[in-house]
């Protein structure tokens, strides 16, 4: 296995594997509980991210190079490696599958409302499929350019809506109660959590050690754009009609205009969540590729990733709920799986490796003469 990341990929792969689902619903659902004062509990809910990000990052540095399953082999012997694998590889798949539905539900919505959802599927698992055969250093070069276009289009969007925005409607400040505010930061934790997909990129990067800086960084740019649309939507919307949009950050780019000849720039900005969430799919995919075939010996890549993009087109593509509902299917109902696989697990992976890690200790000392 080549090392093939930088550092600055890596950041744009966690940025990447966040926000595109951070801010599809998200902030709907922040503003109906915490209302006016949503975007102080996405600073919160940005600590959080932070502090597991600097989680996930110290126990990447206990591996030494090895892929993900085969580190969790050679620590905790081949039946528990398996079966992490296995359990971290069926976890990508249903939420690459569940975010497939609601990109689908999105673009049917917002785009293409004449075209089968049948058929949107279809078309976002190929390519999705196709981008993860390229390889992981394919998906971290695509994962930089999409973040430079970001940078480029969110100051560009937040300097022409300035004449929308009122700061009024922000006023008074932290009116609604902290239980509230915890309460709204708890959906952009669970996806900020997704940070810890980490875990399985780090042995492809360069610079293992940047791995920490690459996770810090990568998550802050996340919650910025939380914060940004947050703030955004407050100011120019009001706190009563934001809870009312499917897809806050759409209705706040669909009222740019340029002077009078210029108007329905949105595409620009709804385009680059385009690739983000083109990005985030491919990266999932991998991962689910990537603990499926290691766990169980699997000769042949290229196989797998064709066989579990049929399952997720026939996935995807049954019975769901629809728009508002799809979306908070794939945010709040999904929220104790994203703990779980996300928070608690990488939790008892750092409590195993510290066990082993004392009891290989143990036994070399009493090896000495």
């Amino acid at each position: 296995m080549k090392p093939a990341i930088s550092t600055l990929q890596t950041v744009a792969l966690i940025q990447s594997a966040i926000t595109p689902t951070l801010v599809l619903a998200i902030p709907s659902v922040m503003v109906s509980i915490a209302h006016h004062d949503a975007w102080i509990s996405g600073i919160i809910a940005a600590i959080a991210g932070m502090i597991m990000a600097l989680g996930i990052a110290m126990i990447c540095k206990a591996n030494k190079g090895q892929l993900f399953v085969e580190w969790m082999e050679s620590s905790f012997g081949r039946p528990i490696g398996m079966a992490v694998g296995l359990l971290i590889g069926i976890y990508y798949f249903n939420t690459f599958c569940v975010i497939v539905r609601a990109f689908a539900d999105f673009v049917s919505d917002i785009v293409l409302d004449s075209t089968p959802l049948f058929m949107l599927t279809i078309m976002m698992v190929i390519v999705t499929a196709f981008i993860v055969l390229q390889g992981i250093e394919a998906i971290a070069r695509s994962a930089f350019i999409v973040l430079i276009m970001i940078l480029i289009v969110i100051p560009v969007s937040v300097f022409v809506l300035y004449t929308d925005i009122g700061f009024e409607r922000l006023i008074p400040v932290f009116d609604t109660s902290m239980i509230r505010m915890a309460i709204a930061s708890f959906p952009p934790v669970g996806l900020m959590s997704e940070v810890a997909i980490l875990l399985l990129i780090s042995p492809y990067m360069k610079n293992p050690a940047s791995g920490m800086k690459a996770s810090v960084i990568g998550t802050l740019l996340g919650s910025a754009q939380l914060v940004i649309i947050i703030l955004l939507a407050l100011t120019i919307f009001g706190q009563q009609l934001v809870p009312l949009m499917s897809y806050a950050f759409v209705n706040v780019m669909a009222i740019v205009e340029v002077g009078e000849f210029l108007e329905r720039i949105e595409v620009f900005t709804v385009s680059v969540w385009f690739l983000t969430m083109y990005v985030k799919l491919a990266m999932f995919l991998f991962a689910s590729v990537h603990c499926i075939f290691h766990s169980l010996r699997l000769r042949s890549e290229r196989h797998a990733v064709i066989g579990l993009s049929v399952l997720a087109i026939v996935t995807s593509a049954g019975e769901w709920p629809q728009n508002m509902e799809s979306s908070f299917m794939a945010t709040m109902v999904n929220m104790p799986v994203l703990l779980i696989m996300n928070i608690v697990l990488p939790i008892l992976i750092a409590l195993g490796l510290l066990v082993t890690s004392g009891r290989r200790k143990r036994q070399g000392g009493m090896q000495k003469p």
